[in-house]
């Protein structure tokens, strides 16, 4: 059975907020199908639970010392086996916005999710994300945000 879009939409936010890494992995293998793929942003698709983990482990590292959060915009829709959302990045003390974006799921048959399409729509205006890719767009580094000069940072 498929999950409903913004039931799915508030687990997905959660795992990508969920600080305990144990329960991370918990929640990546009951969401995602072992062979998924999660493409984003001028990087090279991940596949698989393994690299999935090392993403959001990432993701935690570089965002969390910021004070960012990711919030659901409650508009998810779906049909057949897709599944579409937005979401936000905010500073957590404040709710400012700081980045949105879109998914695009691909379901397999039992509800997990086979594929993971991320689209940027807004990025960030307190820091140049120099996201480890040259114009060819080849990853030349890893990707590392860093800080502009904005009050508080």
């Amino acid at each position: 059975m498929l999950p409903r879009p913004n039931e799915l939409l508030a687990r997905y936010v959660a795992l990508w907020n969920e600080k305990d890494a144990q329960r991370r992995r918990d929640m990546v293998l009951s969401m995602y199908a072992p062979d998924c793929v999660y493409v984003f942003y001028r990087k090279d698709p991940i596949r698989g639970h393994a690299a999935l983990l090392d993403q959001l482990a990432y993701t935690h590292e570089v965002y969390g010392p910021m004070g960012y959060e990711f919030r659901s915009s409650h508009n998810a829709t779906g049909h057949h086996d897709v599944v579409r959302f937005n979401w936000v990045m905010v500073t957590a003390a404040t709710g400012e916005m700081e980045m949105s974006g879109q998914d695009i799921l691909v379901l397999a048959e039992d509800g997990r999710i086979q594929a993971d399409y991320q689209f940027h729509d807004r990025m960030p205006s307190s820091f140049v994300y120099n996201d480890g890719y040259e114009e060819h767009g080849v990853a030349v580094r890893h990707a590392q945000p860093t800080r502009t000069g904005a009050p508080g940072s």
